[in-house]
């Protein structure tokens, strides 16, 4: 492909570019850009799969929920069969064991490590250089020396969680042994000195290559905080209660809560609702997650640019994920950047690891892992949970003991979501204008900051064919 560079222009002239797909993210996702004075002034952001897993659930068994949502992704399934438990656990306002939550942690936080690494030095990795570690990346060169990291750091690190998911989970991904009422595998010491024996393997793997990360991140501090400010905004559900007080919001390891405008606010749930103004969808499926419509066949309406909700707070524009749990956590300082948010995610990283260790030397050989679980004939209940990516919600309501209606805001659905009512941008949007493109064959910076959310589009949007013919949709925008 030729070299086309921007040339300034004295009038406002802009030009736009559509990058679709975006490599080295989760799913399918398309980004437009207007650009004008080799900056980003305007920005859309679509998801292009249409969403229908709720649909599925509807008439079932609420057991069978936790099953069929982990399969919404392949990387985030833990955190849906969890969060799916959590929402039927709210519902009957049951609680389970400390040593069923301890393992529930130990699977959910090496989920977040193998994320993390996976992200740091694969997805994102290469648009800095592998921070450093292998120089010329970006362009092309030492790809050698490329394959060499992946194969000491990424794929040891994502086979030792792996394998301690396996240890707890029976089986890895898609992992069997979280129900609702606790865990199915109760603790032996056999397991205990198993999984201990491999975090200590992945602590040497990740304590070795940390300092060179953080080590780039400080050196090209200034020219990072350039762009990718976004919103400014931030929502956490909070992850990972101690297991001897559950209840207790304040000693969850990354807290619950929302920092909308430098402050920080405990979080209420009911104030969260999901506009469809510019989203393929009718107008009354939107609203708020537990009353909201399943979605239905594609609707075509004008403006309309992608096949993802926009979930708001109390009507404000909220980034979630690494950065935002960092900051509602009172970890990091209520700012945003790509600077931020890559150095937020790998301290959050070392940070769940070492605690993800904790847990496991706390379990109890024999320990009790399970209380009986019966379904509701009818009731409601909401499950919030963060996945690597940010805010992970499902909402269910049961009636005559079968899944009435059920609702999934997942964390990309926050942060790539397209404008709302108001024409307020979604995270993404934000965090792309003012970005520098100084050549618009090669988007580099807005590719960096797109990645920077590490979107994951599987979660947002989901396809379902029955008759197997291809839809293709053309956007207004």
């Amino acid at each position: 492909m030729a070299k086309t560079t921007l040339i300034p222009v004295a009038e406002t002239v802009a030009i736009t570019k559509t990058i679709d797909p975006i490599t080295r993210i989760e799913g399918h996702l398309g980004v437009k850009i207007e650009v004008k004075d080799f900056k980003v002034v305007d920005a859309w952001s679509s998801g292009l799969l249409w969403r229908g897993f709720e649909r599925i659930l509807l008439g079932r068994d609420p057991r069978d929920a936790p099953i069929i949502t982990s399969r919404i992704c392949g990387v985030c399934h833990a955190v849906h069969r969890i969060t799916s438990i959590l929402a039927l656990e709210n519902a009957t306002n049951m609680d389970t064991t400390p040593d069923a939550i301890r393992i529930r942690n130990i699977i959910q936080g090496i989920n977040f490590v193998y994320s993390h690494a996976a992200h740091i030095f694969v997805l994102a990795g290469p648009d800095y250089d592998l921070y450093g570690l292998v120089p010329g990346l970006s362009e092309g060169t030492n790809l050698d020396q490329y394959y060499a990291i992946l194969k000491e750091v990424v794929l040891p690190a994502q086979r030792l969680c792996h394998e301690i998911g396996a240890i707890f989970g029976g089986k890895t991904p898609h992992h069997m042994t979280t129900v609702p009422g606790g865990v199915t595998c109760v603790p032996t010491a056999t397991a205990i000195a198993e999984a201990l024996t491999r975090m200590s393997e992945i602590k040497e793997v990740i304590t070795t290559y940390a300092p060179a990360v953080l080590g780039y991140l400080q050196d090209h501090r200034t020219e990072l905080e350039r762009f990718g400010v976004g919103c400014g905004n931030f929502l956490s559900y909070g992850v990972f209660p101690d297991p001897d007080h559950p209840e207790d919001l304040d000693k969850y390891l990354l807290k619950r809560g929302v920092v909308i405008g430098g402050v920080l606010n405990p979080l209420n749930v009911n104030k969260i609702s999901e506009a469809v103004k510019y989203s393929w969808y009718t107008d009354d499926s939107g609203g708020k997650p537990a009353e909201e419509i399943p979605p239905r066949d594609y609707y075509g309406k004008q403006g309309a640019y992608s096949w993802l909700k926009s979930p708001r707070y109390n009507g404000k524009v909220c980034e979630v994920g690494p950065l935002a749990r960092m900051v509602v956590s009172g970890y990091y300082e209520p700012k945003a950047s790509l600077y931020d948010r890559l150095k937020a995610r790998a301290l959050e990283l070392v940070l769940v690891m070492e605690n993800a260790e904790r847990w496991i030397r706390a379990l109890t050989p024999g320990a009790k892992v399970y209380v009986p679980y019966k379904n509701p004939e009818s009731a409601m209940g909401t499950g919030l949970w963060e996945a690597p990516r940010g805010a992970n919600g499902h909402w269910v309501k049961i009636k005559d003991g079968k899944i009435q209606h059920y609702q999934v805001v997942s964390p990309t659905n926050w942060n790539a979501s397209p404008r709302d009512e108001l024409g307020q941008r979604g995270p993404i949007e934000q965090a792309l204008i003012g970005t520098p493109i100084d050549d618009l064959a090669k988007p580099t910076n807005a590719l960096k900051t797109v990645r920077s959310f590490d979107p994951c589009i599987a979660c947002a949007v989901h396809v379902v064919t029955m008759n197997g013919k291809s839809l293709t949709v053309e956007s207004t925008h």
